[in-house]
């Protein structure tokens, strides 16, 4: 049979789109000294750019990934500094939309009925820019609901860990298969193989991620660690030999977290004890009583969630035993709650304003939709087709969609269009 071509210019459209959307948002946000992409630009990456600053640099900046390459456009190429921020931002954007097609297709791939190219360019699309769901009448205060979004676009650091984070999540889904079925297919990687290359893999993208921003990295590392850890138990508790093997699946993994956790103390040496503003006024990271730094962000958390989260509450109100029983909605669930737990009882001393330990639960959130994507691209191809699962199907996209459309008025909003 001949194999379909490939719709190559749905996938040029919407990245372009997305490169546009990237691109001026840095530019129309530089301007405003209390953006955070002025703050990187002409804070951090000022640091940088001189000699003698270059240690306060890494103070206030130890992730500079973006910065690094921003600087690249700049000196190396001679793009003006503001325009090298405005491409190296696109540049990650159009990462992230590469990795969920990727994803989406890999997923789509394994059903009857897999989607067309059209879709899976604009659902990646949409997962690129969806917001929470919103609407003019609803008051907020501070940073707004947008905070608890699962895109931050007015902040480069996140989007630029944000690829990284998909392909980590990828790779340990399948990587636990292989452990746990030698005769296991991968779904995103051929792990039938072997293993030795993805555990490299997952270190070096590990490593590159806490090198764009470490806080995925701070909440993917306990929640793997986590449930590897009850798997072993689980298995010594059997007694049936398999305990050792999955203590020895257990130190592959640590292994392959080694070089990041270390990079990370290094990250928190240079933040906390060499330089920048976390040195200057003794700040620290503390335990809050619950909730304390969200609730200084927006006047009602729990609205907040639901609103940024009503896409996977929905597929977990219909469809959750699938979910649960996914190795993907297992780690999706497992990793949000970790990421919960850390936004709701830790903040940094002097910037409890900052809200930076929401930052690992927007990488939370982001499981989530992947495997609620993945659970309903399953339900779509379920063999009944009763009025019940096209309502539920339907309804489920349409929620999806709304929250893409708040996404697009957000971005028109910032970009003054």
């Amino acid at each position: 049979m001949k194999e379909k071509n490939k719709e190559y210019p749905f996938y040029a459209a919407f990245g372009v789109l997305l490169a546009y959307f990237s691109y001026r948002m840095v530019l129309v946000s530089l301007p405003d000294h209390l953006s955070d992409f002025n703050g990187h630009v002409y804070v951090y990456l000022a640091n940088y750019l001189r000699k003698e600053t270059v240690l306060r640099g890494l103070g206030e900046a130890p992730y500079c990934l973006w910065h690094l390459l921003t600087i690249f456009g700049y000196k190396v190429l001679g793009i003006p500094l503001d325009h090298s921020a405005a491409y190296v931002n696109s540049l990650f954007a159009l990462f992230s939309y590469g990795v969920f097609c990727f994803f989406l297709r890999k997923i789509s791939d394994r059903t009857e009925r897999p989607m067309g190219d059209p879709a899976v360019a604009m659902i990646s699309f949409g997962l690129c820019i969806l917001q929470p769901l919103t609407a003019e009448w609803m008051k907020v205060t501070g940073t707004g609901l947008a905070a608890f979004g699962l895109n931050p676009l007015h902040n480069p650091s996140y989007l630029a860990v944000r690829p990284f984070s998909v392909l980590c999540f990828c790779l340990v889904v399948d990587i636990w298969g292989k452990q746990k079925d030698d005769g296991y297919r991968g779904i995103f990687f051929k792990t039938e193989t072997g293993l030795k290359k993805y555990y490299i893999a997952l270190a070096v993208v590990l490593l590159l991620s806490v090198f764009a921003k470490p806080t995925f990295a701070e909440m993917f590392i306990p929640a793997v660690g986590l449930m590897m850890l009850f798997s072993w138990g689980i298995s010594a508790f059997r007694k049936d030999g398999s305990g050792k093997k999955a203590f020895a699946d257990l130190l592959s993994m640590f292994c392959c977290a080694i070089p990041s956790v270390l990079f990370i103390l290094l990250q928190f040496y240079f933040h906390y004890l060499l330089g920048g503003q976390a040195a200057d006024t003794g700040s620290s990271v503390v335990i809050t009583p619950y909730l304390y730094v969200w609730r200084g962000l927006t006047e009602n958390v729990g609205m907040s969630l639901i609103l940024s989260m009503a896409f996977p509450m929905f597929m977990f109100l219909l469809d959750s035993r699938n979910i649960l029983r996914s190795p993907m909605g297992k780690l999706a669930v497992v990793s949000a709650s970790v990421s919960f737990l850390e936004a709701a009882f830790l903040g940094e001393s002097a910037k409890m304003e900052h809200g930076n330990f929401l930052w690992p639960m927007m990488s939370g959130m982001l499981f989530l939709y992947l495997a609620t994507l993945a659970d309903l691209a399953a339900l779509e191809n379920m063999e009944e087709d009763t009025l019940r699962k096209r309502v539920s199907v339907l309804t489920a996209w349409s929620i999806f969609g709304l929250q893409v459309l708040c996404g697009v008025l957000n971005i028109l909003n910032m970009i003054k269009m």
